[in-house]
């Protein structure tokens, strides 16, 4: 695999990769210890890219605090990822990460984290709807003991055939995992460093950063924040994010509540199987004793049968799973590298 190295005009340097998938032929020295990493998944955001990096500069310079700011292109077929290497250019803190396709918004964000060096980490969207200015809110949340603080858009600017599944879905997320956020969707969010980069996260979890993290002890917050129109582009999510949202709840709620241990979460999964297949057999050996319809009896006796089968598929699965988990780190489930080109924070 050949990579060619792009020196840029403040000598941050772009990486391509000859492949889809893509592994770093090496990796860059370590970078001196930040305070707060700014990530930002971008998809198609030509026209809001610059403003945004203006303004999360102009308000977090205000904090005096050490920062970097890590755009990651997810394969955006405009000029997101030009408009980048020209801004890296002009401000010595801005890093960069380009994929080759789209892989989605949490895997942009993941990849982000991965090569975060800050001691919090704070996510906002690339479309100006979440305002820069809320992040020193933010941090000082943060700095009141909390591991994760999100953000709530109370007064959100949004057509209502988006706002009402926003609020269907946080109201079930909320009641499911035992988290209760107002707003699960906003990206808008400050993390401690090593509370998230812990979590193993694919699909579209990232909504669900909070409650996972909520799984190792984590003190989750939640603040209001300001919320504007957007004024660029459309937004690139439609009804189907809907069915993607109902099955991550459902994936949610397995690895929170059964992840450690399988075997009861398919005993449960089994337990109606078992009451049907007893069921039906009681049902068989009346129509056996009291001479109901011939037939009946093998009827009852076939239903009880493949409940039963059923029943015991799932527990074998419950034990297999247990031999897995103990047996295993899961690391299979850890995202690949899937960069295409990444631009490196000038270190002078």
């Amino acid at each position: 695999m050949s990579f060619t190295n792009l020196q840029l005009k403040n000598e941050n340097f772009v990486k391509h990769a000859c492949q889809e998938e893509v592994f770093l032929n090496h990796e860059p020295e370590a970078a001196p210890s930040l305070y707060l990493s700014i990530v930002v998944p971008l998809y198609n955001e030509e026209e809001s890219v610059e403003i945004l990096v203006s303004k999360i500069a102009e308000a977090v310079d205000k904090m005096a605090v050490s920062y970097e700011i890590i755009l990651v292109d997810d394969g955006s077929v405009d000029r997101t990822w030009s408009i980048i290497e020209e801004l890296a250019g002009f401000y010595p803190k801005l890093r960069g990460l380009k994929f080759r396709r789209n892989f989605g918004q949490t895997s942009a964000m993941v990849a982000g984290f991965e090569r975060a060096v800050g001691k919090v980490i704070v996510t906002l969207d690339g479309d100006l709807q979440n305002d820069p200015s809320d992040i020193p809110k933010l941090l000082n949340k943060i700095e009141q003991g909390y591991d994760i603080v999100s953000g709530w858009r109370k007064d959100r600017q949004d057509n209502f055939s988006r706002v009402l599944p926003s609020r269907i879905a946080n109201y079930m997320i909320s009641v499911t995992t035992g988290v209760r956020l107002h707003d699960y969707g906003c990206s808008l969010k400050a993390y401690r460093a090593d509370c998230i980069k812990q979590l193993k996260a694919y699909g579209e979890m990232h909504r669900f950063f909070p409650a996972l993290a909520s799984m190792t002890g984590a003190q989750v917050a939640e603040i209001e924040t300001v919320h504007h129109p957007r004024k660029y582009g459309v937004s690139k999510y439609g009804f189907n994010r809907i069915f993607k949202v109902l099955s991550d709840i459902f994936a949610i709620n397995l690895i929170i509540r059964f992840s450690s241990n399988p075997l009861k979460g398919f005993f449960l999964c089994a337990l109606p199987f078992i009451l049907m297949a007893g069921f039906f057999c009681f049902l068989g050996f009346l129509a056996l004793i009291l001479g109901w319809t011939p037939g009946k009896a093998s009827f009852f006796m076939l239903g009880s049968g493949l409940c039963g089968f059923t029943a015991v598929y799932l527990i074998v699965l419950g034990v297999l799973g247990e031999l897995v988990v103990n047996s295993s780190d899961l690391t299979h489930t850890h995202l690949p590298e899937i960069t295409k080109k990444e631009i490196y924070m000038d270190k002078s």
